[in-house]
């Protein structure tokens, strides 16, 4: 099949299901963000779901909780988050920032200050870190700006719930999923790289480790506010 077939697919392709099933590795950390919530959030790799496949991938979303839904669809990382899209430039410099410190093997701070920075990206002045260690993050924003190399080629996925960015899917995905990843890709304006930043992707996380673990609350994976413990 041409390449136009699968973008005519992609067009009346059905929405993707995701499923956020936690964040880990990850630290807890206190963000806030303009007219929306101040609270202990998890900042690092949110595990998903993505039509049934798995795949790791980082809020970019942080006006919004999390919420697993079959109502999500890809989108180019520069035209995501819904209604805070960041447009081209703040998407190349997440795909920087992937492509210079992401790895499947990285540590919870590690993770952490991968997430921050990209909240600080998205979030811009609606964003501020609350005290607390940045874990690197502002050392990763000011070593983008001095990154050469390619970026990662990211995707975004926008629904319901928060936004994420995750990596392009390769073609060993089902047909639907690979048509809508030529769409995006098919669609790129000036943008080959694309990237993330805050973790709206909130879910009032507590500090106390063994309180985190039985209440079942996670930073990009926030639920509705009205039914959030504090």
């Amino acid at each position: 099949m041409t390449i136009w077939g699968f973008l005519a697919l992609a067009i009346h392709a059905q929405a993707i299901f995701v499923e956020d099933t936690g964040v880990s590795p990850s630290e807890i950390v206190t963000i806030s963000v303009t007219n929306f919530y101040t609270g202990d959030v998890y900042a690092g790799i949110n595990n998903l779901l993505v039509d049934g496949v798995a795949m790791q991938g980082f809020c970019i979303d942080p006006f919004h909780f999390s919420q697993s839904s079959p109502g999500y669809n890809f989108v180019p990382l520069a035209d995501a988050p819904k209604e805070h899209l960041m447009g081209a430039a703040k998407a190349e410099e997440i795909s920087k920032l992937w492509a210079m410190d992401y790895s499947p093997l990285m540590t919870a701070p590690q993770a952490a200050g991968l997430q921050i920075a990209i909240w600080e990206i998205v979030g811009g002045s609606d964003f501020s870190l609350v005290g607390g260690s940045d874990y690197g993050a502002s050392v990763l924003l000011e070593e983008v700006a001095h990154y050469s190399g390619d970026g990662a080629s990211l995707i975004a996925l926008t629904g319901p719930g928060q936004d994420y960015c995750v990596p392009v899917p390769d073609s060993g995905t089902t047909l639907s999923f690979l048509a809508m990843t030529l769409l995006c890709l098919v669609s790129v304006r000036s943008f080959r790289k694309i990237s993330p930043q805050p973790t709206l992707c909130v879910s009032a996380a507590p500090r106390n480790p063994s309180a985190a673990s039985a209440r079942n609350v996670r930073t990009s994976a926030a639920r509705d506010p009205q039914r959030r413990e504090r």
